[in-house]
């Protein structure tokens, strides 16, 4: 190896392998885990109370469900003994897995579509066409508008991180070839 690429094995390690603490990594799926159940309790209690679009309880149900799917599947360690087994354990998990995302993807863009459509339903007048639970409107555009918030974060902080690491990679190679 020469020595020049010695400088960015650490941080292709990182890419690869993402240091995680135990304690935050069990912290997000527990709130993870509660934000699915609440979804699933309100989407059942407010089943039949949004008219203008039905398909808002039902969105949160599916939703919740799978997120608690995909997070037990994430906290299954079944290990079986041969290497050839752990292989295909894998394989067959990260399967599992991308069906998962991508189903979940493309139903959190139709509750998007179901929830943003009908912006500002009626809440006062129950027997409206355009009436919607307040409660159960409410929690639904919140969790998504939330989501958008996090992931804008997040690509935020992915930006800036991204933009750190290459000043400090060129650094490093400046500060190397001038030695």
């Amino acid at each position: 190896m020469d020595p020049e690429s010695s400088l960015y094995t650490p941080l292709l390690q990182t890419i690869e392998e993402p240091p995680t603490s135990p304690v935050a990594s069990a912290s997000m799926k527990i709130m993870t885990c509660l934000l699915a159940v609440a979804s699933i309790t309100i989407g059942t209690v407010y089943l039949d109370s949004c008219p203008k679009q039905y398909l808002i309880p039902i969105y949160l149900i599916v939703s919740g469900s799978f997120t608690l799917f995909f997070v037990m599947i994430s906290l299954v360690s079944c290990a079986p003994n041969d290497e050839g087994n752990i292989l295909a354990f894998h394989r067959i998990g990260r399967v599992w897995k991308s069906v998962i995302s991508l189903f979940s993807f493309i139903w959190f863009i139709t509750g998007n579509v179901w929830i943003y459509s009908i912006y500002e339903p009626e809440y006062i007048d129950k027997t409206s066409p355009n009436y919607c639970d307040k409660t159960l409107y409410f929690f639904a555009f919140w969790a998504t508008t939330i989501t958008y918030i996090l992931l804008g974060i997040a690509l935020f902080l992915g930006f800036c991180g991204l933009l750190c690491a290459c000043a400090l990679g060129g650094t490093l190679s400046i500060r190397q070839r001038s030695s």
